[in-house]
């Protein structure tokens, strides 16, 4: 790793990532919250889900190329002179952001995957993605997997974003409360 200073910055595909991966996932963060507030008896409620689906695993599939390209990788290190515990506070917030990337379209996938048949919801065949046809995942289809699946996708979702808003807090406190060496924003700018 390199010290962490005003010209030491993430590689430009590491910067490209971090930047359409926090506009894709806010926007799915948002619609998931949006789909979920449709009433059940609503004729559109099921109109958005193939889209939150296929944006879902576009998610998944970068966030796998971001960790390869992140291992890789030479990236900055925190300022030695940033307190322990707000490094070790942005070490765990990575982490739990890294998980919650991982997990939430794949349970989500699981979830669709096990949906069974409902009256007038046409049962799933595949994930669209995209004008392709993604196979589901092999589990039986059943209405209690589906709803525990269902429940771990919303909850950590819940949980990605108060990480989120921490991740975006401590980034502009550096920028703007901090020692000038402390704004860490302008590595991934």
């Amino acid at each position: 790793m390199i010290a962490a200073t005003q010209k030491a910055r993430f590689p430009l595909a590491m910067r490209v990532l971090h930047w359409s991966m926090a506009l894709l996932l806010i926007g799915l963060l948002a619609l998931g919250l949006y789909i979920q507030n449709i009433p059940l008896e609503a004729p559109n409620k099921w109109d958005l889900y193939p889209l939150h689906r296929a944006f879902g695993m576009l998610a998944f599939f970068l966030v796998i190329l971001r960790l390869v390209v992140r291992l890789k990788s030479r990236v900055p290190a925190l300022p030695d002179t940033m307190p322990w515990y707000e490094r070790i506070g942005a070490k765990l917030a990575q982490i739990a952001l890294y998980a919650a990337m991982l997990s939430v379209p794949l349970f989500g996938y699981i979830a669709s995957s096990a949906l069974p048949e409902f009256p007038g919801i046409s049962p799933l065949q595949s994930i669209w993605f995209f004008g392709l046809e993604l196979p589901l995942f092999p589990v039986e289809k059943n209405y209690d997997t589906t709803k525990f699946f269902i429940t771990l996708h919303k909850w950590v979702g819940y949980g990605m974003i108060a990480v989120l808003v921490a991740h975006i807090g401590g980034a502009l406190k550096h920028r703007f409360f901090d020692r000038p060496e402390h704004d860490v924003l302008s590595t991934m700018t």
